[in-house]
């Protein structure tokens, strides 16, 4: 076959098995896949070798990506609209390359690389024992002991974003009856936000609108300004935009982990040299919330 990728059709037919069982692998990370414009593809070559390792009575877990497939490099994790534009000015300076990005969390990121069904996980986790990001939650993940480097993408703030109903706090958000809008479990975001709520004793009960999630910085923003909630917890990129307020309750590290050897790949290295060119951190640090102070720089 020629095509570089193929629709839920083709690799359901390639995998024989329907499409409603294709989705829920690909959605649990158990197959490779990648989401573009909402829609699921699946890396022809990468489901080969699935095939060629894996019973389809088995799958999960049997899988294990290639440190570097052809010109291809599979990213999942953390969502970030910056990262996206990113991605976007590599593959418009490198046509040759093929970078696909799917949203699904940090912590899923984290385990999806584990796993071996991605090259690169985007992760941001906060532990507040150190008060550092994605150091403890790589340790966990990291069974062979020091085979994951941990790489700064960037720095960016994260806060709460209201239009009228300020709240700098989430008790100040239960005093005045706000409602929240918040983000999956497996986002970094929904992990420092659960963090503020314990540190303040307080329960998501407290909170209207705490169990409401949605799965992108987009849609907090877009909720609130259009009125379907009062304030979330996001990061700064859609807030002029949206004409909605900013406080900066933390400056996160958002970080590329990777397995060692593809650190050394020829692939991870051109994409690591673009993200340190003058211009692209100049770019970064136009936007509000955003550092390139220590992009490319190995944390672990």
């Amino acid at each position: 076959m020629d095509k570089e990728f193929l629709n839920a059709e083709e690799a359901s037919e390639l995998l024989q098995i329907n499409e409603k069982k294709l989705y829920k692998l690909a959605h649990d990370g158990d197959i490779p896949a990648t989401k573009v414009t909402g829609k699921w593809l699946f890396p022809f070559n990468e489901l080969v070798k699935f095939l060629n390792l894996s019973s389809l009575k088995n799958l999960k877990f049997r899988y294990k990506l290639t440190p570097s497939a052809g010109k291809l490099i599979l990213m999942t994790g953390s969502d970030d609209p910056l990262l996206q534009l990113i991605l976007g000015w590599f593959n418009k300076e490198y046509p040759e390359m093929l970078v696909f990005y799917s949203n699904v969390g940090s912590r899923k990121g984290l385990n999806i690389l584990k796993n071996g069904l991605s090259h690169i996980a985007l992760s941001h986790i906060y532990d507040p024992s150190e008060d550092t990001y994605n150091t403890e939650a790589v340790k966990k993940v990291d069974k062979n002991n020091n085979s994951f480097v941990v790489v700064n993408l960037f720095d960016r703030e994260l806060g709460f974003i209201y239009r009228d109903n300020k709240a700098d706090s989430f008790r100040e958000i239960a005093d005045k009856k706000l409602k929240f809008i918040n983000r999956p479990q497996n986002s970094g975001t929904r992990i420092l936000a659960d963090y503020i709520l314990n540190r303040e004793k307080l329960n998501p009960g407290n909170i209207a609108g705490y169990d409401k999630e949605v799965s992108s910085h987009l849609e907090i923003a877009e909720h609130i300004a259009e009125g379907k909630a009062d304030i979330g917890i996001s990061n700064a990129f859609y807030v002029d935009l949206f004409g909605l307020n900013f406080d900066r309750v933390k400056t996160e590290s958002f970080d590329m982990v990777l397995e060692k050897d593809f650190y050394f790949s020829e692939e991870y290295q051109l994409f690591l040299e673009f993200l340190k060119k003058e211009d692209i951190r100049s770019a970064i640090d136009s936007f509000k919330g955003y550092s390139s102070v220590n992009t490319g720089k190995i944390k672990i």
